[in-house]
């Protein structure tokens, strides 16, 4: 049963900058595990804000820090000049930051604190997950912006990573060349197939095809049984 939760602005310093955000967690008292969710190019938009509610609601508090300063883009062009625009390591910076602020609230305190990425924000969260060792685990949506391998060296946490079968960005090509990376560092791992999902399946709130739907769903409560387990 999905839990009722509160949802509002969230804002945490990193460096000299102030980094704005949403945050969505459960009602209820008492000290919950936290996810960091990284958008895709488009920004902290509805969608965003959808999925970190939809994992709030699965007894988490979830953090989408805004790495676009309040801008959305909505163009294929000015999705993708954003991201590859982007400055990498300050974003990796904010996000690894972000657990420090989490850490200040009474409902995580000293609980686990996972980092989870759509798209751009899947390769953004590998950076961070070999950066620190703030995050418990990590879960991998589908990511469009991939590391060199040499960069995922230092991941230490298990991983949980989402795909689509029917994806034009994050093809079966990237997604082997992946798996080869972490088999060759021994990194521990666990990559899910979902039978005619496309990109972005779980945070693009207009898709209409059924198996975008059912892949969204499964994922979503794998994610959840996944991280219980781990973090029990």
């Amino acid at each position: 049963m999905a839990e009722r939760i509160v949802s509002m602005h969230a804002a945490y310093r990193s460096g000299k900058e102030v980094v704005d955000g949403f945050l969505s967690r459960p009602s209820a008292g008492g000290a919950r595990d936290a996810i960091v969710l990284i958008h895709g190019y488009r920004g902290l938009d509805d969608g965003q804000r959808a999925v970190t509610r939809r994992f709030a609601k699965e007894g988490f508090v979830c953090l989408s820090p805004d790495l676009f300063h309040g801008r959305l883009y909505n163009t294929p062009e000015g999705c993708a000049l954003a991201k590859t625009s982007l400055d990498i390591p300050k974003a990796v910076e904010k996000i690894c930051d972000s657990v420090s602020y989490l850490r200040r609230l009474p409902y995580v305190g000293n609980r686990k604190v996972a980092v989870l990425g759509f798209c751009m924000g899947g390769g953004l969260a590998l950076y961070a997950l070999a950066k620190s060792k703030r995050f418990a685990a990590g879960v991998i949506y589908y990511q469009s912006l991939f590391p060199d391998p040499e960069d995922l060296r230092g991941i230490r946490a298990p991983l949980l990573c989402h795909y689509g079968t029917d994806d034009a960005n994050t093809t079966k090509a990237e997604i082997d060349m992946f798996r080869e990376a972490l088999d060759g560092y021994g990194k521990k791992y666990e990559i899910r197939m979902y039978e005619g999902a496309g990109h972005a399946f779980l945070n693009n709130p207009s898709g209409k095809i059924e198996a975008d739907r059912k892949a969204a769903e499964q994922s979503v409560a794998g994610t959840r049984k996944w991280l219980r387990r781990l973090f029990s």
